[in-house]
């Protein structure tokens, strides 16, 4: 008998997730496939009720898997090694398939116990844009002795996280959910926290910068740590608030331009409407909106965070890459010698001294310039 296991946190389930299910169904030639939403990851932190995303993987899974509640009931963290064990024990004489992402294979040898898994069932890769490294394959099997499949199969880019910033947006995800799926999320007000701020910020945008919000805030969520993604989501969502405000408000905010540069004044007027607008009190998120384009000396973990998303995010049209390798203090060092460089080229004459000071105190070295004390 062929068992295959395929699990996750499922926060929610998606189309992708679906066909990935049936294609290992098909390629595995499975007896059984057992999909098993995860209960307490022990890599990330999950603010939608377990028992809600196992109902949900029940919608989206029931008509051809099992779904099974091992990891939900359970106590403590759920670790794959120890699900498997407990499936060997259900079924001692089957084939056990564990059905992962190519990017959970890159990361196999940090996992929980590797070595067990790899003894207790054969791993089943669905890489991304259907590439698995050939040299990271080669290297788990011959350290952990790993028996390794790659499923062919092209997923889309599309995330969870994506999906969940979607229907926070309130946009339309129907052709990326089950339509099942999509109803009860619709009915019990699922992924919404959020919701009334940002269609009340789609009001002072365009649809295109409210386009680029998503993503800088969708950029956003992926750097910050579970303790800042309250304020690196409303950060991110505020950052380009005031883009379209006209002159003539200013005052509305007691803000004056004085000799800030036309191309930098949205964000330090943004942070004024932030307060004034949406009741933004946090000065740490405000700093964060009012130095999003130019930076300065002292910038917090939330300023860096809303500083590279804002020039890293998806849709930006230029190579980007380069911009988000390393940590999140290099990520914004790379980000801010960029931003200085195409500043000088389409600025020069009218630089921002605050931007001024944000290089020396960073990277003085990169432009020669005496370091700020």
């Amino acid at each position: 008998m062929k068992i295959g296991i395929f699990g996750g946190t499922f926060n929610p389930p998606h189309n992708t997730h679906i066909e990935m299910a049936r294609q290992a169904i098909k390629q595995l030639a499975l007896d059984k496939l057992i999909v098993m939403p995860c209960g307490d990851p022990p890599h990330k932190k999950c603010d939608i009720d377990k028992n809600v995303r196992l109902q949900l993987c029940r919608i989206a899974f029931g008509e051809f898997a099992h779904v099974d509640d091992y990891e939900i009931v359970k106590e403590g963290k759920s670790y794959t090694a120890e699900t498997l064990a407990h499936c060997k024990k259900l079924y001692p004489h089957a084939e056990l398939y564990l059905i992962i992402g190519g990017d959970s294979f890159e990361n196999f040898d940090k996992w929980y116990c590797p070595d067990e898994i790899a003894r207790l069932c054969t791993l089943a890769v669905v890489g991304r844009d259907n590439v698995v490294s050939h040299e990271t394959e080669e290297n788990i099997k011959r350290k952990f002795g790993a028996r390794v499949i790659i499923l062919q199969f092209q997923p889309t880019t599309l995330s969870s996280t994506e999906i969940r910033l979607r229907y926070e947006f309130g946009f339309d995800n129907s052709g990326l959910v089950p339509d099942s799926v999509d109803e009860y999320i619709s009915q019990h007000g699922l992924y919404k926290q959020y919701r009334a701020m940002a269609l009340a910020v789609q009001k002072y945008l365009t649809p295109e910068r409210f386009s680029h919000t998503f993503f800088v805030v969708k950029r956003g969520l992926e750097l910050a740590s579970d303790e800042l993604r309250h304020k690196a989501f409303v950060a991110c969502l505020l950052h380009d608030v005031a883009k379209y405000i006209p002159k003539s408000q200013y005052g509305k905010y007691n803000f004056t331009q004085n000799d800030l540069p036309d191309s930098v004044v949205h964000s330090f007027l943004g942070a004024e409407v932030a307060r004034a607008d949406f009741g933004i009190e946090d000065e740490e998120i405000l700093d964060a909106i009012r130095f999003h384009t130019t930076g300065c000396p002292n910038m917090s973990d939330l300023a860096k965070i809303v500083y590279v998303a804002d020039k890293t995010e998806d849709s930006r049209p230029y190579p980007k890459q380069h911009l988000k390798c390393g940590t999140l203090d290099e990520q914004f060092v790379a980000c801010l010698k960029e931003a200085y460089e195409v500043c000088l080229q389409r600025h020069c004459d009218s630089v921002c001294p605050l931007s001024e000071l944000t290089i020396r105190k960073y990277c003085p070295e990169y432009f020669g310039l005496k370091p700020l004390a």
